[in-house]
C-alpha cells in the first residue's frame, strides 16, 4: 500500500528517529482516477499555467474560506479536541497570509518569489441552512480506520463517515484514521483532489487529515492539501523536468525532495526550491507569486461560490449587510424576478418568503467598460422602492455611485430595466449585486438605501465576476458557429488560436468542466448534461469571448 505524509517535521516530533517517514502523495493519484472514471483528461500543468496568465485578483483585501471539520472517529482517542482544529486553522491562516515565523527563512535567492496568498480561513458559524454552528461535526464510525487507497473517499459517506456541507460554499475537512498505526517507510498523512474537470461542488471535494500524522502542531500537512485544493499541483508534476506544474516561478524538478542539508542541490540543472509548501522537505515555508496568481483564479473563478458564502455570518459571503423587515413580503412586497447576463431567476417571489435570499450560487460575468441592463420584476404590491447595487470596488460597502438605478412601482409584477457601464477601474473577480423591493413606510428612508431596515420588503444578493474586456483584434474576431449533434455541440470560432481555453458553465454560473480545445474549435460531450442552456467561455489568445448552446432533453 502507496502512503504519504507531506511533512515530515511534525512526525519527526511525534516518533522515534527510527520511524522516520517518507510521502508519496496521493492527491495527483486520486484526481487522476476520479478524471478518468468521469471520461474525462485534464492536462493539469496546462490548467495552472492558465490560470497565473489570466491574473485573477477579487479586490485588494483578503479572500476568505469558510471551513467545516468532519471528525470520524472510532475510538476515543481518535476523536480529536477542538484545540486540535483551531491549531489546523491557525498555522493555515500563517501560512497564507504569510505570517509563518519561518517566512524570514527562505533562501536569498529565492526570496524574492515569496508571495502573500491574502486566504483567510474561518471556522463556520453558521450551517447550510442558517443556524448557528462550532463549525465542528463529530461522527463515531464503526470503521477501525480508512484505506486511503482503496476506501478514498468513504469517510464522507454514512454508514460509516460524515456527509459533506455543500462543498461550493464550505472547504470540508476530514479528520480519521487513513494510517492504521503505520509507521517508517511511506505513511499517508492527508489528500485532497484538484479542483479540475467538475469536482468543484461534488460530495468529496474537500481535504482527509489522518488523526495522528495530518494533525500535529506546527504540522504544514493541510496547508500542501489546500494548496492542491486550490489548484497547485507538486512542482514535479508528472515527474519530467518539463512542464512540471506550469507554473512560472516553480523552479524544475523532476522529484520530491524531502530533506534541506544541501543547500545546493541541483535537479534538471536547476537549484530545488525545497522551501516550496507544494514539494514534501521538512523547511517548507512559502507559496511562490505565481502559486498565489493560480490559488486566486480558482477562487475568484470555479471555486468563487466560497468567497460568497456566509458561512462564517456577519452578513453575505462579501462582507455585506444584512437588513431586516418586519412584516416581510406578507403584503406582496417581493421580487418576482431577476434577469441579468448569466442569471434568469424569474417566478421566485411570494407573500411567504423570507426576507433576505443568498443567490450568490447565480452568477453573471460582466466586462469592465461594457454596457448591461439588469431586469427586476417586483411583486404584487405597486407603491415599493426598487433598486439594485453592484458592489464594483468589492470592499463590501455599497456606495452611492455604485447604484444601479432606482425607481418606485405603479403596477403588480413589473419589470424595470436599469442600464449601466461597468467601470474601468472595478476590481476584477468576485463581487456581488443587491436587489431591493421596499415599501418606504413612515419614518423610514425615502429613496434607495442598500442597508436600512424596512416593515415590509425582500433583498436578494446575486455573484457578480468582473473581467476585462475581450480583446480580439477586428481581423481576428471570431464568427462564432455552434452545431448540434447528438451526444456533442460542436463549436468552431474561424481562425487557429496558439493559446486556448475552454470553460463549459452552467445558468447559475457554475463551471461543469475546464479544457483545451483545439485550435479552431471546440468539441463538447452533453451525454452528460441536464437539458437547458450553457454556455462556452473560450479564452484565445489572451482575450475571452463566449458562445451559448442548447441542451435538449431525451
Amino acid at each position: 500500500m502507496m502512503k504519504m505524509i507531506p511533512h515530515l517535521l511534525a512526525l519527526a516530533a511525534a516518533l522515534p528517529i527510527t520511524a522516520f517517514a517518507q510521502n508519496n502523495c496521493l492527491s495527483r493519484t486520486i484526481t487522476e482516477r476520479w478524471l478518468q472514471e468521469h471520461g474525462k483528461h485534464m492536462d493539469l500543468a496546462q490548467e495552472a499555467a492558465q490560470l497565473e496568465s489570466q491574473g485573477i485578483r477579487g479586490g485588494s483585501g483578503t479572500m476568505t474560506i469558510p471551513v467545516v471539520v468532519h471528525v470520524v472517529w472510532n475510538t476515543a482517542a481518535e476523536n480529536v479536541p477542538d484545540l486540535v482544529v483551531t491549531n489546523i486553522l491557525d498555522q493555515l491562516n500563517d501560512d497564507y497570509q504569510a505570517l509563518n515565523s519561518d517566512y524570514g527563512n527562505v533562501r536569498p535567492v529565492f526570496a524574492p518569489l515569496r508571495a502573500n496568498a491574502n486566504i483567510d480561513f474561518c471556522l463556520a458559524t453558521l450551517d447550510p441552512n442558517g443556524n448557528a454552528t462550532t463549525g465542528i461535526i463529530r461522527q463515531q464510525t464503526s470503521k477501525t480506520w480508512f484505506n486511503p487507497d482503496s476506501e478514498t473517499d468513504d469517510m464522507k459517506y454514512p454508514p460509516y463517515g460524515s456527509s459533506a456541507w455543500n462543498t461550493n460554499k464550505y472547504l470540508n475537512i476530514w479528520i480519521c484514521d487513513i494510517s492504521s498505526g503505520a509507521s517508517g517507510g511511506l505513511i499517508t498523512a492527508g489528500y485532497a483532489y484538484l479542483p479540475y474537470g467538475g469536482m468543484v461542488g461534488s460530495p468529496i471535494d474537500g481535504l482527509v487529515l489522518d488523526r495522528s500524522y495530518g494533525t500535529g502542531l506546527g504540522d504544514r500537512t493541510a496547508t500542501h492539501e489546500v494548496g492542491h485544493y486550490l489548484g497547485l499541483d507538486h512542482p514535479w508534476g508528472d515527474g519530467n523536468c518539463s512542464p512540471g506544474d506550469g507554473i512560472s516561478d516553480t523552479p524544475a524538478t523532476n522529484s520530491p525532495t524531502y530533506s534541506c542539508t544541501n543547500t545546493s542541490l541541483m535537479k534538471c540543472n536547476t537549484l530545488t526550491q525545497y522551501e516550496n509548501f507544494m514539494d514534501y522537505s521538512n523547511c517548507s515555508m512559502m507559496f511562490t507569486n505565481g502559486q498565489a496568481a493560480v490559488m486566486s483564479g480558482v477562487l475568484n473563478g470555479m471555486r468563487n461560490q466560497l468567497i460568497n458564502s456566509n458561512g462564517c455570518g456577519g452578513g453575505t459571503g462579501s462582507g455585506l449587510c444584512i437588513p431586516s423587515s418586519v412584516n416581510g413580503t406578507i403584503d406582496g412586497d417581493f421580487i418576482d424576478g431577476v434577469v441579468l447576463e448569466g442569471i434568469s431567476n424569474t417566478g421566485t417571489g411570494s407573500t411567504n418568503g423570507p426576507t433576505y435570499h443568498d443567490y450568490t450560487a447565480m452568477i453573471a460575468t460582466l466586462d469592465r467598460n461594457s454596457t448591461y441592463t439588469v431586469e427586476v420584476t417586483n411583486g404584487e404590491y405597486f407603491q415599493d422602492t426598487v433598486s439594485a447595487w453592484i458592489d464594483f470596488n468589492a470592499n463590501g460597502t455599497l456606495e452611492t455611485n455604485e447604484l444601479l438605478g432606482s425607481t418606485s412601482s405603479t403596477n403588480e409584477f413589473e419589470t424595470h430595466f436599469f442600464t449601466f457601464t461597468v467601470p474601468a477601474n472595478a476590481a476584477l473577480g468576485s463581487t456581488v449585486m443587491r436587489v431591493r423591493s421596499v415599501y418606504p413606510d413612515t419614518g423610514e428612508p425615502n429613496g434607495p438605501d442598500p442597508c436600512a431596515d424596512f416593515s415590509w420588503g425582500e433583498t436578494e444578493d446575486y455573484g457578480i465576476v468582473i473581467n476585462n474586456p475581450a480583446s480580439i483584434v477586428a481581423e481576428q474576431a471570431p464568427a462564432m458557429h455552434t452545431s448540434n449533434f447528438p451526444g456533442h455541440v460542436l463549436v468552431e470560432w474561424g481562425f487557429a488560436a496558439k493559446e486556448r481555453h475552454a470553460l463549459v458553465v452552467d445558468a447559475s454560473g457554475r463551471t461543469l468542466e475546464s479544457f483545451v480545445p483545439a485550435a479552431s474549435q471546440a468539441d463538447i460531450p452533453t451525454g452528460q448534461l441536464a437539458p437547458g442552456v450553457y454556455q462556452l467561455v473560450l479564452t484565445l489568445d489572451g482575450a475571452r469571448v463566449s458562445s451559448r448552446f442548447f441542451v435538449a432533453g431525451n
